[in-house]
């Protein structure tokens, strides 16, 4: 019995296993990314480094290669880089998070967000925080003279890169260089545009007393590209310095992600016909007239965000913003000449969402006679 009970047993065994080999666990297979860690304290650090900078190291735990896609910020303040090439399995690669300091005093907290092709992450957000400190203020240092002014810690508020998906803040240092206390008055808020917001203003500082101006700009509520300056008038009952200002200077881009060829190749593509407009030696007083043309040789649709001019002798004439691919559309160019003399210099500016060229410029130029006006009771 005992022979049999085996011999009965031990198939059924096997024939169990044989089952079991056969319906494995699925495994996932694709790329896979782990960080060390997500977040960075960089604590307490001088503003005078200019740029605090840490990277995210992460290792490809999948079984084919990895690939990064796009990196972004929630601020302009912070610039990205990142591993560009695949990442084998097991093989390392980096997230650069670097922090611009100037002019940012105080706490931070910025975002990085991460997408790749991993199959079970693929968007990761890493997060960086620390304080910028104010400078040291030296003890010792020289007194004051009698006049003085209130002075700036930067000539203005710069925003020299600022994305259209993107808001972005910074803090100028003032400082009552006078004998006197000033009392700021609050500034009018018809003088603030609606992108821009206050976020700290000193009330009153007394003679030496250092106060903090920090304002936010937001990218995605300007309605215009490219450079642009916002003055902010202010005043105080401190007679060395009743009237004063700042200045907000800006330069609006546009945010693309980072595309490979193929992606590329499926985007609006905007051709014009002329690289520049040049009239020559024309008389002064003419009305001159061209057309330029514009033409979407992508495959999706282009959309131009603005058609510019910088000079109020220019008048453009068009009829949409929009091409279809492979749509063509004129742009009629009237030159008021009027009182020109010499060399006349300007510039037609076309923004589009043109992945590749987003931002075109046209120059136009002349030539006109300067005419000199015989004096009629000089001696001959």
């Amino acid at each position: 019995m005992s022979t049999k009970f085996f011999r009965i047993f031990i198939p059924t065994l096997l024939f169990c296993t044989q089952i079991g080999a056969q319906n494995p666990t699925p495994i996932k297979k694709g790329p896979e990314i782990q960080f060390d860690h997500t977040k960075h304290d960089f604590g307490k650090i001088e503003e005078s480094i200019h740029y605090a900078i840490h990277r995210f190291p992460f290792t490809n735990i999948g079984v084919t290669p990895l690939h990064i896609q796009q990196v972004h910020t929630s601020c302009g303040c912070t610039t990205p880089d990142w591993t560009r090439d695949s990442i084998p399995p097991g093989g390392k690669g980096f997230i650069e998070a670097r922090f611009e300091t100037n002019n940012r005093i105080g706490s931070f907290q910025k975002s990085i967000t991460v997408y790749s092709d991993a199959v079970t992450a693929s968007l990761v957000h890493l997060d960086i925080e620390g304080e910028v400190l104010k400078p040291r203020i030296d003890p010792n240092a020289a007194v004051i003279p009698d006049m003085g002014k209130i002075s700036f810690s930067a000539p203005s508020f710069s925003f020299l890169e600022l994305f259209d998906n993107q808001q972005d803040s910074q803090t100028i240092r003032i400082t009552n260089e006078t004998p006197y206390t000033a009392n700021f008055d609050p500034i009018n808020p018809s003088q603030i545009p609606a992108f821009i917001k206050i976020l700290s203003y000193p009330t009153a500082l007394e003679p030496n007393e250092i106060g903090t101006f920090k304002i936010k700009i937001d990218g995605t509520k300007i309605t215009h590209f490219g450079f642009g300056a916002i003055e902010l008038p202010y005043t105080t009952d401190n007679p060395a310095a009743l009237f004063n200002s700042i200045v907000v200077n800006y330069v609006r881009r546009q945010y693309f992600p980072k595309m490979n060829a193929k992606q590329l190749a499926k985007q609006p593509k905007l051709e014009v016909d002329v690289k520049e407009i040049n009239w020559g030696k024309k008389e002064a007083g003419d009305l001159l007239f061209t057309d330029i043309h514009l033409k979407n040789t992508g495959k999706t649709e282009l959309k131009i965000h603005d058609i510019t001019q910088d000079c109020g002798c220019i008048t453009l004439k068009f009829d949409k913003k929009t091409l279809a691919p492979g749509e063509e559309m004129p742009i009629r160019v009237f030159f008021d000449t009027v009182l020109k003399k010499g060399n006349a210099n300007y510039n037609i500016w076309i923004v589009c969402n043109d992945p590749v060229s987003p931002e075109r410029n046209i120059p136009i130029k002349a030539v006109f006679d300067a005419k000199v006006i015989q004096c009629q009771t000089c001696p001959k």
